[in-house]
């Protein structure tokens, strides 16, 4: 698991923003959107169900939220799954430079009101990647095994 180092300043789009790398179409601007492509990635390999796709559709509406929530929406969404579907590659941008936060303890804690999102998305995930995007904002890839 490796994650590249970026300056934590916050960043919101202006209004109209395009995606700035070209991470296939931007039509997801919701965690719905987002386990629909995810859901159609898998069926296209006979990977309709299961495990997989449960914590894929987590991983992604709490990336999809986090999004959102911290960076003004989603500037860029991928979902690809392996021939057979046992392995799924979700990319997401957004344009805000900060990473994710959160611990795993956070998940222990049910007083808590948040900071749950990225501790649960790197329980569910083989691996995990944030790279800086040139313009600013970044990159966050996730990779899921059945």
């Amino acid at each position: 698991m490796s994650r590249a180092e970026t300056d934590p300043t916050r960043r919101h789009p202006p209004t109209g923003h395009r995606p700035r790398s070209g991470v296939a179409g931007c039509a997801v601007r919701t965690a719905a959107d987002a386990r629909a492509v995810v859901t159609e990635a898998l069926a296209r390999h006979s990977a309709a169900g299961g495990r997989l796709l449960g914590d894929a559709c987590l991983a992604v509406t709490e990336l999809v939220t986090n999004a959102i929530r911290h960076a003004g929406g989603v500037t860029g969404f991928a979902a690809r799954a392996s021939e057979g579907g046992s392995v799924l590659t979700i990319e997401i941008e957004d344009a805000c430079d900060a990473h994710p936060r959160g611990d795993r303890a956070n998940l222990q804690d049910p007083t808590l009101l948040g900071g749950r999102g990225w501790p649960l998305v790197q329980l569910v995930a083989t691996e995990w990647e944030i790279h800086p995007l040139p313009g600013g904002g970044k990159r966050i890839r996730v990779v899921l095994t059945a």
